[in-house]
């Protein structure tokens, strides 16, 4: 885990109209029509209908605010905008009467950056006469350089908010913006679509790849707060044998093991780390790998890296190649994780960069060890999109971390200032609608990992202290079950701090939190 901005961040500016004067950009309307009118169920049957782009369900006019906007013979349009302090957009209206989407989850838009720059694209959905959020929905993702995406929006949701009052039986418009482009910026909007999650994973579990797979790595707890502090002790704790001996009587299967490596590494070449630092997280693996616990060691916190990536470059490097001579001829219950939640200035196409110059340095020392990968932005599930995979997919398993809705995992953290103050007192009771965003954020991440044929695991997922206990039970124990449902191995964060499912202070589980993760 990292201290991040939330992704509530993003503010829909409350002078944007939902609508705009066709005479403000009016390029066209698109001229299919449907041939017989069909009801929504059956025109979902492949879990999908066509909004905008080849084949269209339905009637729309395009507008645009701000922005030029430019068809392309395939259908596609062009949104170039001039940098902006605001969100220019391109509209797609419903000229007739609002559509009934209730029957899909989400709407999804594939778009193109052509430009040399990340873009960073909003989503946005609403219904009529909506004000602010309510009746409205919208997401954001950035979309690398010269990259193909997939912007998706939930019915129902604010930028990971799922509260929100929005009726899918009503929609009247739909909205594609650059957020606040800092230069000219450019993107293409192949298509728009409503896609009914559990439709098309029912189609994905048929395949050959899902039936094969089992949770990766089982039921696992994060030793957070711990060789990944800026010194072990600074955060919680220093970790003993009798922790290890209660993770694995309790009945984990795993530990995942965040470590800076960072700070215990000359700063200089050959970047030399600090070998009393590599005993004790030797000492780690192999008391962990004594229990019959699998273990996960990763480099965390390498905030130079995520600033500067281009400097860092050749020290990550560096590091990685010690790590990997260290544990040469380790069991094959040892995994190494590359790099936890890559963000900042190491986005996705950095990222992917560095990713694919470390990972033949590890294997020359492991050719058949598990190696994690994940995605930037936090290791989201959006950014998974992105995550740039090698052709050689043997023993890769890619990873995401899951803190959904973020107001309520994250209330009254410190490190987030005084907004997450604001958010004390949300609870997580397991209502429909809550239940039914978190599978559809798994959905997700599921059907990437059946599309591309990746295990998939769920490195990080918990709920800070601040919310009330109850809450917390219900959502690690909802999110967990399903996870593994979906045959996603899991990983809570995290043993005996702010996340914590043991008290160190009274040497004791948090039973209730501690059963809900194992699924008692």
């Amino acid at each position: 885990m990292s201290v991040r901005t939330p992704g509530v961040g993003f503010r829909l500016p409350q002078w944007l109209p939902v609508m705009v004067l066709f005479a403000a950009g009016l390029i066209g309307s698109s001229s299919t029509n449907l041939t017989a009118q069909s009801s929504d169920d059956e025109m979902a049957t492949d879990g999908e209908m066509i909004l905008f782009g080849e084949n269209p369900q339905t009637n729309i006019h395009i507008t645009s605010q701000n922005a030029q906007i430019e068809r392309s013979p395939n259908g596609a349009v062009q949104l170039t905008v001039p940098p902006s302090n605001g969100y220019p957009n391109v509209q797609f209206n419903v000229t007739n009467t609002p559509l009934r989407l209730n029957t899909f989850d989400a709407l999804e838009a594939d778009v193109f950056n052509p430009g040399d720059q990340p873009v960073k694209v909003v989503l946005s959905t609403r219904n009529p006469r909506s004000q602010g959020r309510d009746g409205s929905s919208a997401a954001a993702a950035t979309v690398p350089a010269n990259s193909s995406g997939v912007i998706r929006v939930a019915f129902g949701s604010w930028h990971g908010q799922t509260d929100v009052v929005f009726d899918a039986a009503k929609i009247q418009s739909v909205s594609v913006m650059i957020e606040k482009p800092d230069q000219e910026s450019s993107i293409v909007i192949q298509r728009i679509r409503a896609v009914s999650e559990s439709r098309l994973l029912e189609q994905l579990k048929t395949t050959e790849f899902f039936r094969a797979q089992t949770p990766f790595f089982g039921r696992g707890v994060n030793i957070g707060n711990t060789l990944e502090a800026p010194r072990e002790g600074d955060w919680g704790p220093r970790l003993e044998a009798k922790h290890l001996d209660q993770i694995q009587q309790a009945g984990f299967d795993s530990v995942r093991v965040p470590v800076r490596w960072s700070t215990h590494a000359s700063n200089t070449s050959p970047y030399t780390i600090d070998p009393q630092f590599m005993q004790r997280v030797r000492w780690v693996v192999d008391e962990a790998l004594r229990r019959d616990l699998k273990v996960m060691i990763n480099i965390h916190h390498y905030e130079g890296l995520y600033a500067d990536p281009e400097q860092h470059h050749d020290r990550f490097l560096a590091l990685w190649r010690q790590i990997a001579d260290e544990f040469a001829g380790a069991p094959d219950d040892l995994v190494f994780e590359v790099l936890n939640e890559p963000h900042e200035n190491l986005d996705a196409g950095r990222w992917n960069r560095l990713m694919a110059d470390s990972l033949p340095i590890i294997r020359e020392q492991h050719p058949q060890r598990t190696i994690v990968v994940g995605p930037a932005n936090f290791n989201s599930i959006e950014a998974l999109q992105f995550l740039k995979l090698p052709e050689d997919r043997d023993n890769l398993v890619a990873t995401f971390h899951y803190y959904s809705p973020f107001q309520f995992t994250h209330q009254g953290a410190s490190w987030l200032g005084d907004e997450s103050k604001q958010w004390k007192g949300t609870t997580w009771t397991g209502t429909p609608e809550q239940q039914k965003a978190v599978r559809n954020d798994l959905d997700r991440a599921l059907r990437w990992s059946v599309e591309n044929e990746i295990p998939i695991y769920l490195g990080e997922f918990g709920a800070y202290q601040e919310a009330d206990i109850d809450s917390r039970n219900q959502w690690t124990r909802f999110v967990a079950d399903e996870a593994i449902e979906r045959r996603i191995g899991i990983a809570y964060w995290e043993f005996y701090s702010g996340f914590g499912i043991y008290d160190p202070q009274k040497d004791e589980w948090r039973p209730t939190l501690r059963d809900a993760i194992l699924g008692k």
